[in-house]
């Protein structure tokens, strides 16, 4: 029996994001009879603003690991949105052969998101292959990688990693507000963040924040993103990995209304950057009312904010320059650039690092 009959015989059911290369796994798929009781929705998001709506952003680079997770991690949302149980997510982006020149390998890489697992698979393709021929061969590995995932778990080989997520770690693919730590921590002083990666200024920011608060700190690392797929479990335990003698608090609540409720009395330790998004009213449906009963929660929380300057447009803002209301600005302690000022962003390294490996490349 075929690995897609298998499939259809077995009660997974899923959502396919495949960015063009690839795409006629899906064509088989439905050629087998059954497919409804597999295919849940699909998408090809070919052109780049179909990809950048679907993901929420502009990938930093379209044919990558980290793009096909979030795919993926997008693919297994929307299926649980439709669907009840045994419900995976496939996300695929390729860079195969085309009438344009292209930079580096042709290669494809594609991810199976579940409750439990995240599983990402690499497949570097021979550029004197034709367009028909490298999509055959990333069409039976995709397949392949169904069939080890989904349905005999057979241990991988080559191209792959997976992650089997802890049970703790399940809840926070779900609705419900959730928090863990990682280990004895009071959640009293967090620094929220994506840590894509960590670097000096966010020890730096928990340094000063423990010495001006006399408190003990962590990192609080939340998988849920309002605008964006949430984390997959294999970029949680990269990120995990990098952070070392602190403590990380993994959340599900993006906004800080709902991570105040996860920690009731809690100082957050932001840039000012964050705190202007705070306060501004886009990010209530555009409704004054809805911001200030954020506001007013916070403050029944007895939520506070310490606020380290940023460097924004090659200008240093402070606090004292950010345009909130006052009930906001009530909360919140400035940081003085004296105490603090680290000018180095996630962003930029990866920037960096993104230019390195485009350098080697040539």
């Amino acid at each position: 029996m075929s690995i897609i009959q298998n499939l259809h015989d077995s009660s997974w059911r899923g959502v396919f994001h495949i960015t063009g290369g690839g795409a006629s796994l899906l064509s088989e798929l439905l050629a087998v009879p059954g497919a409804s009781r597999t295919l849940l929705d699909a998408s090809i998001p070919y052109a780049d603003l179909a990809l950048t709506d679907l993901l929420g952003g502009s990938p930093e680079q379209s044919a990558s690991s980290t793009t096909a997770r979030a795919l993926a991690m997008a693919a297994y949302q929307r299926a649980r949105a439709l669907g009840e149980d045994h419900l995976f997510g496939l996300g695929c982006t390729a860079s195969l052969v085309t009438d344009r020149t292209k930079r580096g390998q042709t290669r494809a890489h594609w991810a199976i998101q579940t409750a439990t697992l995240t599983h990402q698979f690499r497949l570097t393709l021979a550029a004197y292959l034709s367009r028909e021929e490298q999509e055959e061969h990333l069409r039976k590995a995709m397949l392949n990688s169904l069939k080890t995932v989904l349905l005999d778990r057979s241990s991988a080989t080559g191209n792959a990693d997976l992650h089997v997520a802890p049970p703790q770690w399940h809840p926070l693919l779900e609705a419900q507000p959730y928090r863990w730590c990682n280990g004895d921590d009071d959640g009293r002083l967090l620094i929220p963040g994506s840590f894509n990666p960590v670097h000096d200024g966010h020890y730096q920011m928990l340094q000063v924040a423990e010495e001006l608060t006399g408190k003990t700190g962590a990192f609080e690392l939340t998988l849920r993103n309002a605008d964006k797929p949430a984390l997959d479990y294999l970029s949680v335990q990269e990120r995990l990995s990098a952070i070392s003698d602190k403590n990380v608090w993994l959340t599900n609540q993006a906004n800080f209304s709902a991570k105040a409720e996860l920690f009731p009395g809690a100082t957050f330790v932001l840039g000012t950057d964050t705190m202007a998004r705070i306060g501004e009213v886009r990010f209530y449906q555009d409704r004054v009312d809805y911001l200030e009963a954020a506001i007013a929660r916070l403050e029944t929380l007895n939520t506070r904010f310490l606020v380290l300057g940023r460097l924004a447009d090659n200008t240093f803002v402070a606090l004292e320059h950010l345009n909130l209301p006052d009930s906001l600005r009530a909360l919140c302690e400035g940081v003085p650039e004296s105490a603090y000022r680290n000018d180095l962003s996630s962003t930029q390294i990866r920037r960096a690092d993104q230019l390195s490996k485009l350098d080697s490349q040539e």
